[in-house]
């Protein structure tokens, strides 16, 4: 038997026909990766946009955050709270404050100093964090007037350190007192050896010196920064009888340095005095 060879005829340009063909699936193929990676990076840049929006506004203590917000008319205005909305909060000497806060590290006196800040220009709309109040009696060491540049751009801040009601200074405890104002002041209503009551037994009217940053200066000492939530008029010196008018802050650089009154002339005379004596005080 011989054998048969048959031929196909294959009719003319169907050759290039398929490669036409398998070109395209190649070509559809790349369409179709390159879309896929599109897609990919504005999911992840609208999960990006969605979080920086949440973290945002959660935190508008940040620098960026607070400027942010302010540059978009999204922050909540200062309040200036009246004796029957107040809130709620504890008051604690100089000695509980230190025993509070003395115990905690750098990186919680950070986060709580974010948290304070956070109360603070959110009108502590948060209920279950508390306002920590101040009372007590301190001495004025010095007081200069609040600038551009400074958290709070103008009123009074006052450095004074902590009185014990036998009368001797306690030293663990400073506080530089803020009397926010609406206009720039170029004096100060304060004076070295000025008696300051912030909610004291002795006072006549109640304050609310709330806490918006602690400072530890050494191991011994901390300095809290004490801002009232009721504005209005503030004795400066009962003795004196010198009254200044606070008002809430339109605006806070949260880019500028805590304490307010490290750099402060007059500042490097307590500080020189508090590390020898701060042990002696506990």
């Amino acid at each position: 038997m011989q054998p048969h060879v048959e031929f196909i005829k294959t009719p003319r340009g169907s050759l290039s026909r398929a490669a036409a063909a398998a070109a395209a699936v190649k070509k559809t193929d790349g369409g179709i990766f390159w879309w896929t990676i599109a897609i990919i990076v504005l999911m992840a840049l609208a999960a990006f946009s969605w979080v920086s929006c949440i973290y945002i506004f959660t935190h508008p203590e940040k620098p960026f955050n607070y400027k942010l917000l302010s540059r978009i008319h999204r922050l909540p205005e200062i309040k200036a709270f009246a004796e029957e909305n107040v809130p709620s909060g504890k008051s604690l000497s100089p000695p509980e404050l230190y025993q509070k806060f003395y115990p905690f590290s750098e990186d919680n006196l950070a986060n709580h100093n974010d948290l304070l800040r956070r109360n603070y220009i959110t009108n502590f709309k948060n209920r279950d964090e508390k306002p920590t109040y101040v009372r007590g009696r301190f001495r004025v060491v010095m007081a200069r007037p609040l600038a551009a540049g400074d958290v709070f751009p103008s009123g009074v801040v006052a450095r004074a350190v902590a009185i014990n009601d036998d009368g001797k200074e306690f030293r663990n405890v400073v506080v530089e007192y803020v009397l926010p104002t609406v206009q720039a002041r170029t004096g100060v209503d304060f004076a070295p050896g000025d008696v300051l009551d912030i909610d004291s037994r002795r006072s006549k009217k109640r304050l609310y010196g709330s806490v918006v940053n602690i400072h530890r200066v050494n191991e011994d000492v901390l300095v809290f920064t004490v801002v009232p939530l009721l504005y209005g008029e503030h004795q400066i010196d009962a003795a004196k009888n010198r009254v200044l008018r606070a008002s809430p802050p339109e605006f806070l650089d949260f880019a500028a340095r805590f304490p307010l009154t490290d750099a402060g002339a007059g500042s490097s005379e307590i500080d020189a005095r508090l590390p020898g004596v701060a042990a002696a005080g506990r």
